[in-house]
């Protein structure tokens, strides 16, 4: 993979796909701006040297103001206003 003059070996190339699907069935309600923010956030933790899938999935999720994953589960999750996407009309 070759974004903007940086390349990314096979494995990751492997490891961002994973983290970027997942990040993605993750937000998946919240808007169609979501998967191009996931993708910056996952490039940028890639060109700083992290490879592992779980990590990056964080750093994805840290752009929605997601510091901890359990705040993803349950009825009462709600997305933090100063970190809402708008929906494509």
């Amino acid at each position: 993979m070759n974004i903007q003059n940086i390349c990314f070996d096979d494995a990751a190339t492997l490891a961002m796909g994973e983290a970027f699907d997942r990040a993605c069935k993750t937000l998946r309600n919240f808007g169609s701006a979501v998967p191009a923010i996931i993708a910056d956030r996952i490039i940028e933790a890639a060109k700083n040297g992290e490879r592992d899938p779980r990590r990056l999935y964080e750093q994805a999720l840290k752009a929605f103001g997601f510091e901890d994953r359990s705040m993803l589960r349950g009825p009462r999750f709600s997305l933090p206003a100063y970190a809402s996407v708008p929906h494509a009309v």
